[in-house]
């Protein structure tokens, strides 16, 4: 066998290797599991500064975490503890707001 037809196998399985890697989902510190919380948990921020929370629930169709058919779980909830509480309080009452509106996304992978 030529030394040039083996360089080039490797190279091939290599740029295979780094494309397959390269597909691989990997989740934010935030989304562990099905669902995410921004600004993640443990977050420290200024005194007075403001922010949005944004809540995030998945549910994927295929792969290792298929779940509930595509169909997120509309009958989320979404509360906040105090440091040392045991109970937490609805983040709706906790802020003084109303319930705000889901949005829904859907993404297709288009080739």
């Amino acid at each position: 066998m030529k030394r040039g037809t083996i360089s080039s196998r490797v190279a091939t399985l290599v740029l295979a290797a780094s494309l397959s890697s390269a597909q691989t989902f990997k989740r934010l510190g935030s989304c562990p599991t099905l669902g995410c919380v921004l600004p993640p948990d443990q977050t420290e921020f200024l005194a007075g500064q403001l922010f949005d929370i944004r809540l995030e629930v998945h549910a994927p169709l295929n792969g290792t975490e298929a779940s509930r058919n595509g169909v997120p779980d509309e009958a989320f909830t979404f509360c906040i503890r105090k440091s040392g509480k045991s109970l937490c309080e609805a983040a709706t009452k906790f802020f003084g707001m109303s319930e705000p509106k889901v949005e829904k996304w859907s993404f297709k992978r288009v080739f």
